[in-house]
């Protein structure tokens, strides 16, 4: 992995670390919650998107797809996103996703 992919690993991580936090302060029935879980979940998926196309193919594989469509409802039609699925996404996918990029950084074989 190249330098620049760990710096991209590392901001979504971050972006989500702060999804994170945010979730703890309350539910996402809260408006201002809810877009900021849109937007942090919208930036990570932005900075991931800009990992090389090795990286991205080695922590996504063919769930790229489904992860980028996810980000281009958010930043593209905002306001016919359908709440449910960023619930479902944050409460079912996110794990996945934050693991994916998160095995990125442990180092690889041969190394």
């Amino acid at each position: 992995m190249t330098d620049k992919d760990q710096r991209n690993v590392e901001s979504a991580l971050h972006h989500l670390d702060v999804l994170k936090s945010y979730l703890k302060q309350g539910t996402m029935d809260d408006p201002v919650l809810f877009d900021a879980v849109c937007l942090r979940l919208g930036a990570s998926i932005e900075v991931a998107a800009k990992l090389s196309d090795e990286a991205r193919t080695r922590a996504f594989g063919t769930t790229w797809r489904a992860i980028w469509s996810t980000r281009n409802r958010i930043a593209h039609a905002y306001e016919y996103i359908d709440p449910q699925l960023i619930r479902s996404t944050v409460e079912g996918d996110l794990a996945a996703y934050e693991s994916a990029l998160r095995g990125l950084l442990r180092k690889e074989p041969g190394a």
